[in-house]
């Protein structure tokens, strides 16, 4: 499948701002992908802002990480965002949030992610 996404940041460092205005109050698909490997990462998000805003605390990445395994987590945290680009692959309403992600779970197939079927979400 080719890259059909929105937008993507390929330099997380120095566009973190743009990022975070850019998606205030958007719900929608996001993927990370390591820049060497290729290896990436679907998630979705209500207020993708805020969703972004917590990869980009290395704290709350590292304390997830003591309850529960996450391997874009680690692998954020042990190569930096320097080796990611972050893609916003769409945006939806909330009511097709699950449906959208799980789409780009069986279309891209991606490595990172654990659980391959989407599921109810906590609030």
């Amino acid at each position: 499948m080719k890259n059909t996404s929105i937008v993507c940041y390929s330099n997380i460092e120095l566009h973190k701002f743009l990022i975070l205005k850019n998606n205030r109050n958007k719900s929608g698909i996001y993927r990370w992908t390591h820049k060497t490997t290729g290896k990436s990462y679907i998630g979705s998000a209500v207020n993708l802002a805020n969703r972004l805003n917590y990869y980009f605390s290395p704290k709350s990445l590292n304390n997830s990480l003591l309850v529960k395994r996450s391997y874009i987590y680690s692998s954020i945290l042990e190569y930096g965002y320097s080796e990611f680009i972050l893609e916003i692959l769409e945006y939806c309403d909330i009511e097709v949030l699950l449906l959208r992600e799980q789409y780009y779970l069986d279309t891209l197939n991606p490595e990172y992610n654990i659980r391959k079927k989407v599921g109810i979400r906590n609030k």
